[in-house]
């Protein structure tokens, strides 16, 4: 959870810091479950393929992506989480190496979701 923690952080800094989004927080959070939510679709999707499961994904992934946000959304922004986030990491080093790490982590998630599915599709 640490790293996801790192994430928010990270990307809820990105948006007030570049006056992006009128509410970073929700934003914020709402791209961590997209994260969480890839790399989960991702390994069921192998997992089904591997054991040969006919069986459609999306049916599991959608209630799962809503169980997730919810989690997300109580933990992240109910409990003040940037707050706390922001003083843990106020004198970290190499701030912009890592701020790249969390972007190739986003995108990285979306793309090796589409080459599972274009390899289990066929």
């Amino acid at each position: 959870m640490i790293f996801f923690d790192y994430c928010f952080y990270r990307i809820h800094s990105f948006f007030v810091k570049n006056k992006i989004a009128v509410h970073p927080q929700i934003h914020s959070s709402n791209l961590v479950s997209a994260i969480q939510i890839f790399n989960i679709w991702t390994f069921v999707k192998l997992l089904f393929f591997i054991f040969k499961i006919k069986f459609e994904t999306l049916i599991i992934v959608s209630p799962l992506y809503l169980i997730i946000y919810g989690i997300n959304y109580n933990i992240l922004l109910t409990t003040k989480k940037y707050e706390k986030l922001r003083k843990m990491y106020k004198s970290e080093n190499h701030k912009k190496l890592k701020g790249w790490g969390v972007s190739l982590c986003l995108v990285g998630s979306f793309l090796l979701i589409m080459i599972v599915n274009w390899y289990c599709n066929g």
